[in-house]
């Protein structure tokens, strides 16, 4: 598949889901389209939402005074938390001029404008120069990435010596997995090409020229949000035959088979087929 048929059909998914996430997943509140981690310090779903914030700003010691990417903002959820708690200055980029649209006035709205800055660009060929940013953030969008590789070489370009990189995202524990039916029905649902696995992306990182490179499987801390998409399965399906038998406007086929995938992904997890990693490293 060309990269432009492929990011047309990442930025219609991200657009058809909206409504789907504003129910499921607090959107219009927490901002975030990613998995809570859930621990002793978390007592509510949003709460999980933001701990996930926390966890990888602690695991890249951002800083103040740190210039951050945040690549594949989405909505521009992390790059509100962080200028919010840290005051630090964050540039988000998106494939979607919409969430591009959406982030600026969430920012607005939070009272971040002057921290956060917003643009529409593919994180694995920016138009930034080298050594611009001390951190690259990507929470839950780099599975999208054409090659992860690539990003993985772009990410390095960009960072300044010292800097890092965190990803939190999903790996499957074999690289093979990504063929299997259930993997398949879930990535497929979500509009994503396939998964690294942990050792992979490790791999790369340390080809581009990452050292301190660390991996840390946070499966059991993400399972939370994973039983509730599962469960948020169920409700959906019995909404759409509800509007099936009160002939109402039917769901598209994006929508059937995004929820489908709430379904996939809780199965996948169960069966060891993927994980939720959370990896750093550092440029020398």
């Amino acid at each position: 598949m060309q990269a432009d048929d492929y990011h047309k059909r990442i930025t219609d998914y991200y657009r058809d889901t909206e409504n789907a996430y504003k129910d499921s997943w607090d959107l219009k509140n927490s901002l975030a389209i990613h998995y809570g981690y859930w621990d002793d310090k978390v007592k509510t779903f949003p709460q999980s939402l933001q701990r996930m914030n926390e966890v990888m700003m602690e695991a890249a010691a951002i800083t103040r005074n740190d210039k951050v990417l945040d690549a594949g903002c989405g909505v521009g959820g992390s790059s509100i938390f962080l200028a919010t708690s840290l005051g630090c200055e964050v540039t988000g980029i998106t494939l979607s001029e919409r969430q591009a649209g959406q982030a600026r006035a969430n920012a607005i709205k939070k009272g971040t404008e002057k921290l956060t800055t917003f643009q529409v660009m593919d994180y694995a060929a920016t138009s930034f120069p080298a050594e611009s940013f001390d951190v690259v953030w990507g929470c839950e969008s780099i599975c999208y990435a054409d090659d992860k590789d690539k990003f993985i070489n772009e990410a390095y370009r960009l960072l300044k010596p010292g800097g890092r990189l965190v990803v939190a995202d999903g790996f499957v524990s074999a690289f093979e997995n990504n063929k299997h039916p259930v993997i398949r029905k879930w990535l497929d649902g979500w509009q994503v090409n396939y998964l690294e696995t942990p050792g992979r992306f490790q791999q790369f990182m340390e080809m581009a020229g990452f050292n301190k490179v660390s991996y840390r499987n946070i499966s059991k801390e993400a399972s939370h949000s994973s039983r509730r998409l599962y469960r948020f399965y169920y409700l959906a399906s019995i909404y759409l035959l509800w509007k099936k038998v009160n002939f109402s406007k039917p769901a598209t086929e994006m929508q059937k088979i995004n929820i489908a995938a709430c379904k996939y992904q809780y199965k996948g997890m169960k069966k060891g087929l993927w994980q939720y990693g959370l990896i750093t490293g550092v440029k020398p």
